[in-house]
């Protein structure tokens, strides 16, 4: 055998050689052995299209784009610390009581669940302001399970 030789066996127990198939690579693949039925192939290469004058449209949002922030506060001081932090995101905001939650969790791409910790309350940060009780954490974590793949809960700042 010679060093960097390569031998496949067939399904029927034939080997074949199939070292110096190519022995040179173009663009275009040369042969230079028939030792096995490889196709002929074309290197392919990169075609950019021209500039154009045109300008593209502007991205519009999409329902794939729409973020939801929920505060697990479910009162109106959770609601107007959801709407801080929604209106840096550009997102919608709600709180944990809203009637028609589930419905705009449902339509929403990604959730972010607003539930402050200790130490982000003290960062006096407006949108961290609203620490909710354990029982209304329990119930907006059970109302958002279906959905857990697009939660993501904020305790703290980023």
């Amino acid at each position: 055998m010679i060093h960097g030789e390569v031998r496949i066996t067939t399904p029927s127990g034939k080997p074949i050689n199939v070292t110096g198939v190519f022995l040179s690579v173009t663009p275009t693949c040369r042969r230079s052995s028939t030792a096995t039925d490889l196709e002929h192939c074309t290197m392919s290469s990169i075609i950019r299209p021209a500039p154009s004058d045109t300008t593209a449209p502007a991205a519009r949002p999409s329902s794939e784009d729409h973020v939801l922030v929920v505060a697990a506060r479910p009162d109106s001081t959770g609601l107007a610390a959801a709407r801080v932090l929604a209106e840096r995101l550009g997102a919608d905001a709600t709180h944990a009581g809203a009637t028609g939650l589930d419905a705009a969790v449902r339509e929403a791409a990604e959730v972010i669940v607003l539930d402050p910790s200790l130490r982000a309350r003290l960062t006096r940060d407006p949108a961290f302001t609203a620490k909710a009780d354990p029982a209304s954490r329990r119930d907006l974590l059970s109302r958002l399970a279906p959905y857990q793949d697009r939660v993501r809960w904020m305790s703290r700042p980023a």
